[in-house]
């Protein structure tokens, strides 16, 4: 390999402008240069080895920037469930298995007790990831009696009430147990940025990984204990290196806690996709949508891939069509595309290593903020956190409104077929935002 590379002779940066000046055929090369203004970070489209400001460690290598696996790319295709009529649940819940999920989101509907002996009937839960999206602790508690050591994600509001129960013995049980849950989808789909997303979800895993030391859980336990969520929006290589950029930023966080084991350092993140960009009226661009944003989850290097139905809140639903589709997606980016065997397919990018250490850098910048000023659970810095988010949301619907920024089916080229469909209400965001839907805003 060192005899390949030697075999061509490296430019320099002025080489490589003066080339791309003259395929500019005489425009100027500041047409290179992208400025995001919601996200306030400029992102030239070219870079040099020259640009190159540090090397990041190899996959599966702390601070983890280039992912937590060192043998493949691999995530689980996670699928999500509302708890309804059990019977009918289970039904689907096997079709989708058959059809290639190997990662449950189940999704109850009340606080009321479940029945995971005839919801989850025939279903081998210790050759999948479950994850349980609890209404209460009874339900958690349940549900981790039913699946023993099954691989388990819980997702509940109140990580607090959590932490005041025995719970957490169970992860000396249950080493596939993630038992502590941070949301920062929850930011995203507010219209929030990628370093606010991150920043949020920075301060409240710090602070939940505090309260767990707090408890006399040691380190490597407390980190283990928490999972993430982030949100995957439209900016195709700004959702990818915010994961990557997350991954770096977690890991200094935990080492300040002295782990004894480097693995600690790594988080566990799933990437859910969300309807800020969704359209009900032309339903069909949302696979598009959905294919681009899900590829840059699992180029930024997660562990789950939740895409969600797209019209998972709505009027007119055909959720068995748009889960198989939602499904379909993550397995042509196996079967088709063999994601899941490249290790970091976007190591080697310039551009991408600039652009994950500028979001890791405004991310640490805001969280260093809000750990000053109180942590995350001071009700003036949520304030604060939670206007700033407003603005941002604001500027998206703006741009939007005067097409600055152009989504197919919602602001240009409208659908000419009338669609029946309509938006129900979709859960609050963060710190009681409201979900922010561009489709909703024209």
């Amino acid at each position: 390999m060192n005899e390949l590379f030697s075999s061509f002779r490296a430019s320099s940066k002025e080489e490589w402008i003066a080339i791309l000046k003259k395929e500019l055929k005489g425009e100027s090369i500041d047409t290179l240069n992208k400025i995001n203004r919601v996200e306030e970070i400029a992102f030239p489209a070219y870079f040099h080895r020259e640009d190159q400001k540090s090397h990041f460690s190899d996959p599966g290598l702390a601070p983890y920037t280039r992912g937590i696996q060192s043998k493949n790319n691999d995530w689980t295709i996670a699928t999500t469930f509302r708890i309804g009529d059990l019977k009918e649940t289970n039904r689907e819940i096997i079709a989708a298995l058959m059809a290639g999920t190997d990662h449950l989101v189940l999704e109850a509907t009340s606080s009321e007790p479940i029945d995971f002996q005839m919801l989850l009937h025939e279903v081998g839960l210790s050759f999948i990831h479950t994850t349980l999206k609890a209404k209460s602790i009874d339900q958690v508690n349940q549900f981790l009696i039913f699946a023993k050591e099954a691989p388990v994600l819980i997702e509940y509001a109140d990580n607090d009430e959590l932490l005041k129960t025995n719970l957490q013995l169970c992860q000396d049980k249950n080493p596939n147990l993630k038992l502590y849950h941070i949301d920062a989808f929850l930011v995203q789909q507010a219209g929030g940025t990628t370093w606010q997303e991150l920043s949020i979800a920075l301060a409240e895993g710090h602070e939940l990984l505090l309260k767990q030391l707090e408890k006399g859980i040691d380190c490597d336990t407390a980190a283990a204990a928490i999972h993430f969520t982030l949100g995957i929006g439209s900016k195709y290589f700004f959702e990818l290196a915010k994961i990557r950029a997350f991954r770096t930023c977690w890991a200094q966080i935990v080492s300040a806690y002295s782990p004894k084991h480097t693995c600690s350092l790594a988080a566990t993140i799933t990437a859910r996709t969300g309807f800020l960009n969704t359209s009900l009226k032309d339903p069909y661009t949302n696979l598009l949508r959905q294919t681009t944003e899900a590829m840059s989850a699992v180029l930024g290097g997660i562990q789950h891939l939740n895409i969600q139905p797209y019209d998972w809140y709505s009027t007119n639903s055909n959720t068995v069509f748009t889960r198989r589709m939602a499904t379909n997606i993550s397995l042509l980016l196996k079967e088709e595309s063999y994601l899941q065997i490249v290790l970091d397919p976007a190591g080697g990018s310039y551009a991408l290593d600039a652009l994950t250490e500028t979001i890791a850098e405004r991310a640490w910048s805001s969280f260093q903020w809000i750990e000053r000023n109180g942590s995350i659970s001071n009700s003036e810095v949520r304030k604060t956190l939670a206007s700033e988010i407003e603005e941002k949301a604001a500027m998206r619907t703006a741009e939007i409104k005067d097409k600055t920024e152009k989504r197919i089916g919602i602001n240009i080229f409208p659908n000419p077929e009338q669609v029946e469909n309509s938006w129900t209400e979709l859960p609050a965001c963060w710190n009681n935002l409201k979900p922010l839907i561009l489709e909703q805003t024209l």
